[in-house]
This record gives structure tokens, C-alpha cells and sequence, in this order.
């Protein structure tokens, strides 16, 4: 009896830290999910279901070793959002595949390792999109799902800078250079990156979300 009363001891810790984790990283849904979180879940798994019937390795060290896994992912996760060069090598960027209605062969020819033609497809049929013909722009988002504008639609808008931060993966996909972008920070007046928390292309324009939440146009 103390046997299975030490599994469920062992599983419900297991449950609640990993639920805490969740909800204190606000990634409740597979959506939410990155590669890193993806990757993080499965060890956390493994630790749980390699321990729980391990009557030899006492609670306390796996408690601690769950707590070090948690830890861990949370880090990774922090560096993702504070360093691009970690983001883009953890989580990816997306990648354009059709531009005015145009396939963008070099892109799907350098990543055809993430690129699947057919499901791609199959993606934009399920979002009423029959015919690649009918697109103006699409792209894999790095959590797999695809983005996709219709001829007569808008393109979506492209965040330039985050966090103070400029984003040059992004600059690069609209044709810009970093010169461009300070002429136009300058003519905003804005001379301190660490100032703008956001930066949005849309239609050709600028509009910047301030650090104290106020926007600049």
C-alpha cells in the first residue's frame, strides 16, 4: 500500500508542477507551443514516467529534478525572446512562399526539408482556399501553419522592431535596409530604440507603439 501511495504522491507533484508551468508561462494550448516548449514537455514527460515507478530515487531529488527541468525551459524560452540569432535557430522564422501570386522557388528549393508542397495544399484548402491561383501571398509561420492572402486582399502587416530591437530577417523581407528605417524612426522623432516596444509595417507606413503605450504614426 505505501508503494502506491508513493506513485500517486509522485504523480500528482508531477501534475501540479508541470500544470504550474503552464499557466505561469501561459502556454496552455498546443498552439501557444514552441519547439522549445515541445522539446521541454517531453523531457518533463520522460522525467515523470522514468521516476514514478522508481521506489529506489527518493521524492525530494525528483521534485528537484523537475524543478530544474522547468527552470531550464523557462530560460530557453527567455533567451528566444531577448536574442533573435537563439529565436531563429530555436524557433525559425516564417517562410514566404508565394509573393504576388508568384512562387518563391528559391525559398521552397533551400528549405524543401520544411516544406511539403502537398500539405501546404491541403492547409489552404481547409481554410476555403481552393487553388493556388487564387493567392497573393503565403507563408509557413514556424509553428507549421500557413498564412495566406488572396488576390484583391491585404498583405499583413510586418513587426520591424521589438522590444528596442530591430528585426532584420523582417527588414530584409520588405526590401528595406536599417538606413531606411532610422530616416524614418528620425522623422518620428525617435532617436533612443529602447524607447519603441513595437514597430509596425502596414500599407506602406510606419506606426510605432512607445514604451509608455502611447503611438506615434
Amino acid at each position: 500500500m505505501e508503494y502506491y501511495l508513493l506513485v500517486l504522491a509522485k504523480f500528482v507533484i508531477g501534475f501540479l508542477i508541470v500544470i504550474s508551468h503552464l499557466n505561469f508561462s501561459g502556454k496552455t494550448q498546443l498552439s501557444q507551443m514552441t519547439p522549445v516548449d515541445f522539446i521541454g514537455n517531453f523531457v518533463l514527460g520522460g522525467i515523470i514516467g522514468g521516476v514514478i515507478y522508481n521506489d529506489v530515487i527518493p521524492l525530494y531529488q525528483y521534485v528537484i529534478v523537475l524543478v530544474i527541468g522547468v527552470l531550464l525551459i523557462s530560460l530557453l524560452n527567455s533567451i528566444s525572446k531577448r536574442f533573435f540569432m537563439f529565436r531563429n535557430f530555436a524557433i525559425g522564422n516564417p517562410i514566404p512562399i508565394v509573393k504576388d501570386g508568384k512562387f518563391i522557388m528559391e525559398n521552397i528549393l533551400k528549405r524543401r526539408n520544411k516544406i511539403d508542397i502537398l500539405n501546404v495544399a491541403s492547409q489552404l484548402h481547409t481554410q476555403g482556399i481552393h487553388s493556388f491561383q487564387n493567392l497573393k501571398y503565403a507563408q509557413i509561420e514556424p509553428g507549421g501553419q500557413i498564412t495566406a492572402i488572396c488576390k484583391g486582399a491585404e498583405l499583413p502587416s510586418v513587426i520591424l522592431i521589438k522590444d528596442g530591437r530591430v528585426r532584420i530577417s523582417e527588414l530584409e523581407a520588405i526590401g528595406k535596409a536599417e538606413s531606411w528605417l532610422k530616416d524614418k524612426l528620425d522623422g518620428l522623432q525617435v532617436s533612443d530604440l529602447s524607447e519603441v516596444f513595437l514597430a509596425e509595417f502596414w500599407k506602406g507606413e510606419i506606426t510605432l507603439v512607445m514604451a509608455d503605450g502611447k503611438v506615434r504614426r
